[in-house]
């Protein structure tokens, strides 16, 4: 972001401008699944029900077929909700941060809204290919983690050298078990990974695979509830 101003906007007539951009660069006629990403903070605070029934008028239109909100807390969902259906949200969730289990998830599982949660490897953190001497530029986001700071971050290094013998077991790298725990949590439906190189896609595809035993997702939660409270 270096050099460019954001906007978060969610006026009608800047979605459906951007929605045709979409629709043309991917030569499409329609997107299965349409998110906001943030909500519009002040002075635009662009009102929930303007943004909904655009949404809705979309897809009434057959040019989206789904309807998700990203970034949103409950009262922000539920003013959506007010409006029309909401099918997913898009919350941050990683096993290192899992605030949104406390109110969020279990009122989506309750209300059949799947949630599509990012960065659940914690920016590379849960890979295992982030070691104590690996830098970051000054700017680099990875600065503004907690869990980026080199006390907390080997005790992160220590926990995850920890499941090796699950690694070991279902012959899968760690990412792919951390994958795999996080989209066996209660109302978590999928799991978005960044990719830098098509391996990299294929290789956290292959998490859907492992199916860890029940015993096992419990010890891995344990663990970083330990870490947690450290």
């Amino acid at each position: 972001m270096e050099g460019y101003k954001i906007r978060r906007i969610l006026k009608p007539e800047t979605i459906r401008k951007e929605l045709e951009f979409s629709l043309k660069r991917l030569q499409t006629d329609y997107i299965d699944l349409y998110h906001t990403h943030w909500q519009s903070p002040d002075p635009e605070n662009d009102p929930i029900a303007d943004t909904m029934n655009c949404l809705i008028k979309l897809k009434d239109e057959g040019k989206i077929r789904a309807i998700g909100v990203s970034n949103i807390n409950i009262l922000q969902l539920k003013e959506y909700q007010s409006v029309g259906v909401v099918d997913t949200i898009q919350p941050r969730y990683s096993m290192l941060d899992r605030k949104i289990e406390e109110e969020l998830i279990p009122y989506c599982h309750n209300k059949n809204v799947s949630s599509l949660v990012y960065s659940p490897l914690e920016q590379g953190l849960l890979t295992g290919k982030i070691n104590m001497q690996t830098t970051f530029t000054e700017t680099e986001y990875r600065n503004q983690i907690p869990w980026f700071i080199p006390d907390k971050r080997q005790m992160v290094l220590d926990m995850l050298a920890g499941w090796e013998d699950l690694t070991n077991k279902y012959s899968c790298n760690l990412a792919q078990l951390v994958i795999a725990w996080t989209v066996m949590q209660p109302g978590i439906t999928f799991a978005l990974c960044g990719a830098r190189k098509p391996e990299h896609s294929t290789q956290n595809a292959a998490a859907g695979d492992i199916n860890l035993e029940l015993c096992e997702i419990q010890k891995m939660r344990s663990d970083v509830e330990v870490l947690g409270q450290s």
